[in-house]
């Protein structure tokens, strides 16, 4: 593990009141709209996998294959199964519209439809996104029953009880405010209406077991260009809150993030030999533009965390009382 010139740390902050100081909005836009160094991860993984519509960590069991659109697929397909099956058993169960809050470039907005038959509506803050989320709507045939707009998560661009079924995949990890946010989602969901979404979490434990792993931490969230952090106890929290009623919750960690740290594992192992990773860097920037350094300390950065525990992946399926 990377040696840290440690700083010291008050003795305990509670994991999701550690803010990232150097986090602002044009982070988020620069990672996706490839102007900021931390976007060469999404470059260099555009190998295997289709970043161009999606943009999530993905979903795999023991034996599937997980560098692949399959797997971004497959977690699309796990909330849209638990959703909908809520969907089913409310008063709204004939309203096929679904609202996706931070819809990336996309690629889960266009699956829904082509998939679950749903009519779907976008917003984004990003306009990289935005424009290419659209692009692909139209060029899959599912625009306009696909369509996005601009706007922020926390001040969402629609009427109180505008929708029966709302998500949002693995974007709220971005949100400078995510009590605001789900405050949000219960002002446009309809009473009765159904709700998923899925974040990173922090683990309040590991964060706080040593100033070591408060660096750790920090490099983490900055790394990925995130302003901090919930728990899911600070998530059951807020849920209290806003009206939305917690149904399930599932940390699927060991399905996604734990893949991710292996190869993030096995990357760092190879990068030992200077050889094959000065080739490789070559090849890289021909391939995809791609600066492999940028690659690799976002990896580190990754793989010390995770190998200790320190970030959790959850799903939540909530509806409005």
């Amino acid at each position: 593990m990377t040696m840290y010139n440690l700083k010291l740390f008050p003795q305990h902050i509670p994991a999701h009141q550690i803010r990232n100081d150097t986090w602002h909005l044009g982070d988020v836009h620069g990672q996706y709209s490839y102007s900021n160094p931390h976007a060469d991860l999404y470059q260099y993984l555009s190998q295997w996998s289709d970043m161009e519509s999606y943009l999530n960590v993905g979903y795999s069991r023991p034996g599937q294959y997980h560098l692949h659109t399959s797997s971004h697929k497959r977690l699309i397909n796990r909330l849209a199964h638990g959703l909908l099956d809520l969907h089913a058993q409310s008063v709204h169960a004939g309203d096929r519209h679904l609202l996706d809050v931070a819809s990336g470039r996309g690629g889960a907005a266009v699956y829904a439809r082509q998939r679950h038959g749903l009519t779907v509506t976008g917003v984004d803050i990003t306009p990289y996104n935005a424009q290419r989320a659209t692009h692909n709507a139209q060029q899959k045939q599912v625009w306009p029953q696909v369509r996005f707009n601009m706007g922020s998560a926390d001040l969402l661009p629609f009427a109180d009880n505008s929708f029966s079924l709302i998500w949002s995949i693995e974007s709220p990890a971005h949100f400078p405010n995510k009590p605001a946010f789900l405050s949000e989602v219960s002002r446009v969901l309809k009473h009765g209406g159904c709700f998923t979404f899925a974040d990173l979490l922090a683990v309040e434990k590991v964060v706080n077991a040593s100033d070591e792993n408060r660096q750790i931490y920090d490099r983490f969230i900055e790394m990925w260009d995130v302003p901090y952090l919930e728990t899911v106890d600070s998530y059951r929290h807020i849920l209290g809150e806003t009206g939305l009623r917690l149904q399930r919750l599932e940390i699927v960690t060991e399905y996604n993030l734990d893949i991710l740290n292996r190869d993030c594992g096995l990357f760092l192992w190879l990068s030992k030999s200077k050889w094959l990773y000065n080739q490789y860097k070559k090849f890289l920037k021909q391939r995809t533009g791609a600066n492999l350094d940028n690659v690799y300390e976002h990896v580190l950065a990754s793989y010390n965390a995770l190998n200790i525990g320190m970030i959790d992946y959850g799903l939540f399926w909530l509806t409005r009382e």
